[in-house]
């Protein structure tokens, strides 16, 4: 009788460990943000000291007028556009990888590698190393075009509005491509070389088979990726801090600046949670929404 007991508790005995550390990691802080959210707190104040604001600080983001401007910036510019075109790029140079050609020369395995080399680049160095070579006056791709003859002056293109964006779109795709381009090249790998042999007796081409044979089978490893790209991407924080700190002027700020200036420069901790919760119910939403329309496509 107790070995039966103990049998069936032990499933749970072996987790426990795992259990304990996530919510020690993962469920407080997340509940505590909730907390505070509806909560006024300074930094330099204990958690005593805490006063009930309720939904204050979500009425005062509002009425500020930078958090809907964030928002758009933070789902357009920077999660749509460099989703879209790392979905688009990484397709384009994983089918790149597994062409005959670098296969008949002995040449993936370099060239995977050469791929992997802006992801093994840690953010910051990489920031520092586009920050270099977008400088409005000594930066290598200034010297380059006005070498050519393309420009005459210096571009400042993180400093003016109408380059900011596009800049900080080329160092995000270039440092994050390669996870997507590994990942798809799995998923092509896992393809059974039948279906295109049955889709060549069948007399269908390149861009037939692409349509009918790789993209279908590539469905459930795009559904992944697209998920996990936006979600980090939604909340990532150094990319834009490190590079502009969301300007010039307030142009490139995004829901993670405004929460960091939120809590600690204007010393508004709940302010911050407020913020924070926000792109968590944004993301929560997306993730069902997402998940839902991908699950309906794949049994239909």
């Amino acid at each position: 009788m107790v070995t039966s007991r103990f049998r069936a508790l032990q499933p749970y005995l072996l987790s426990a460990p795992a259990l304990a550390v996530i919510g020690l990691l993962f469920l407080i802080p997340s509940t505590y943000n909730v907390v505070l959210a509806f909560q006024s707190l300074s930094p330099y104040q204990s958690p005593r000291d805490a006063e009930a604001v309720g939904f204050e600080n979500f009425a005062d983001l509002w009425s500020s007028g930078d958090l809907p401007h964030a928002a758009f910036n933070t789902v357009f510019w920077l999660t749509a556009m460099t989703v879209v075109l790392r979905l688009l790029a990484g397709l384009g140079l994983a089918l790149a990888l597994q062409s005959p050609i670098l296969r008949r020369w002995k040449l993936r395995g370099l060239s995977r590698t050469i791929i992997l080399i802006p992801w093994m680049v840690p953010q910051v160095v990489a920031i520092a190393a586009w920050r270099w070579i977008l400088d409005g006056r000594s930066g290598v791709l200034n010297q380059v075009l006005s070498g050519f003859g393309i420009i005459d002056g210096g571009i400042p293109f993180l400093a003016q509005t109408s380059t900011v964006w596009w800049s900080i779109i080329a160092i995000i795709v270039w440092r994050e491509l390669p996870f997507v381009v590994m990942v798809l090249v799995a998923g092509l790998q896992s393809i059974p070389s039948e279906q295109y042999e049955a889709a060549s007796v069948d007399g269908a081409g390149r861009w037939i088979s692409l349509r009918s044979v790789t993209l279908p089978n590539l469905r459930p490893v795009l559904t992944i990726v697209v998920l996990v790209t936006v979600i980090q991407t939604f909340n990532n924080f150094v990319y834009v801090w490190l590079t502009t700190g969301g300007g010039p002027g307030n142009a490139t700020a995004v829901l993670a600046t405004e929460l960091y200036t939120a809590a600690f420069f204007d010393n508004e901790l709940g302010a911050g949670a407020a913020i924070g919760l926000l792109m968590t119910v944004i993301m929560a939403i997306f993730a069902v929404i997402y998940l839902r329309v991908t699950a309906t496509k794949e049994d239909a």
